[in-house]
């Protein structure tokens, strides 16, 4: 699916997941969307729920196996957008900035992709 104006705004390309990782409030462990595509520098997600852009959001991803001597990652973005789905209306992506991450979660976020990533 082709998000408005989504490659112009991207500076690394992102890889499409393969598996469907749930994407998770870092406090509440409350699954709040679905990893659909990540790189370093962001990630997007679908949602059943429309997601607010413009706020931090503290998010957890359980890794389906140990990356990088990590089980999870717990990590901070910021929403960019949200748009529902043109085919499903009741579903949503949202775009997210990632920023902040230590070298280390940089590469199991690279691990991921090139893992789970479809090739």
């Amino acid at each position: 699916m082709k998000i408005p104006d989504s490659n112009e705004r991207r500076r690394m390309q992102r890889r499409n997941i393969n598996y469907y990782l749930p994407v998770k409030d870092n406090k509440t462990l409350k699954i709040i969307g679905h990893l659909v595509d990540i790189s370093p520098a962001g990630l997007l997600m679908d949602s059943q729920v429309a997601v607010p852009t413009n706020q931090r959001y503290q998010l957890h991803l359980d890794l389906m196996e140990n990356l990088g001597g990590k089980t999870s990652l717990n990590f901070s973005a910021r929403s960019i957008w949200c748009h529902p789905d043109p085919i499903q209306p009741f579903m949503y992506y949202a775009g997210f900035e990632i920023s902040g991450l230590a070298q280390s979660d940089l590469e199991v976020i690279k691990s991921i992709a090139n893992k789970y990533g479809a090739h």
